[in-house]
């Protein structure tokens, strides 16, 4: 397969991106690399050797490497990104996957329903640190306890 001098940039910038995003969550976050090793499949070596940029240990399978980059990408996420935005993120997939109403997310966290619509309409600094808290902490359990009926990514 063709490939020009730019694709082949863009890809190893990619890739470096990545090996830095690991190397960030073991050094600066301080994330777990026997969890690393276990979440990405990969042996704790191999981990370490991702992390200082060597992609020679990786199969040469695009799909597996696409797979593998999102799992750290989304691990990487979890730290630089909008807390808010997430959490509207996960209120979307309970009310338009699972089909839970506003109502009930509402109830089972016991806020009200305007402080879920705020969430979802990125007005959280509305809502009270205090409600934020209890809708997130029930969100995360229903995704985790409904997880299942998800599709694979």
């Amino acid at each position: 397969m063709y490939r020009n001098k730019k694709d082949e940039r863009s890809e190893i910038e990619e890739k470096d991106n990545v090996a830095e995003q690991l190397r960030e969550l073991i050094s600066v976050y301080g994330f777990n690399e026997i969890t690393l090793s276990r979440y990405l499949e990969l042996s704790l070596d191999q981990v370490e050797c991702f992390a200082e940029g060597n992609m020679d240990i990786l199969p040469d399978e695009p799909l597996y490497r696409f797979q593998l980059f999102n799992k750290i990408g989304f691990l990487y996420l979890c730290a630089k990104d909008d807390k808010d935005l997430k959490l509207s993120a996960f209120l979307e997939v309970l009310i338009s996957y699972h089909g839970l109403s506003k109502a009930a997310i509402a109830k089972m966290a016991g806020v009200k329903i305007t402080d879920i619509e705020s969430v979802l309409n990125h007005s959280s600094e509305e809502v009270a640190e205090n409600a934020k808290y209890k809708i997130a902490v029930t969100s995360m359990a229903l995704r985790f306890f409904l997880k299942d009926c998800e599709p694979e990514l």
